[in-house]
């Protein structure tokens, strides 16, 4: 559901489905981006030259900490709710939530902008409190 809420196709599921890298529907990037996660995913990152060296040639240093930690978090997340056997919500359910909610691509940049923005205040120095 958040694929398609962000906009991506049916024939770009399809491609994610089978050999994402030879399709021409993603970018050298995005294709970067599917290969290392999908690395992470099967903890077979340390041991994926092709995979690091397509990130180091495409993304900053920054860039590749943010993508790891987008990784890392929904790969905890899909750990705990298979340990916790949690029963997840019915397509049908988050399709009437995404239509109720009316998430976008905008709507989430903006509001990750946003937080971004917010002026985050600084610890006391020295014990004044």
């Amino acid at each position: 559901m958040l694929g398609q809420a962000l906009g991506l196709k049916d024939g770009e599921f399809e491609a994610l489905q089978g050999d994402y890298r030879s399709s021409p529907l993603f970018s050298d990037r995005e294709k970067a981006v599917l290969a290392w996660s999908e690395a992470m995913t099967l903890n077979t990152a340390k041991q994926s030259g092709p995979a690091w060296n397509d990130l180091r040639r495409l993304f900053t240093d920054a860039e590749i900490v943010e993508i790891s930690l987008a990784s890392a978090m929904f790969n905890m997340i899909n750990r705990l709710n298979d340990s916790f056997r949690t029963e997840l919500e019915s397509e049908e359910y988050n399709r009437r939530q995404h239509r109720a909610v009316g998430v976008t691509a905008q709507a989430l940049e903006d509001y990750a902008c946003r937080i971004c923005a917010e002026k985050i205040p600084s610890p006391p120095v020295g014990g004044e409190g």
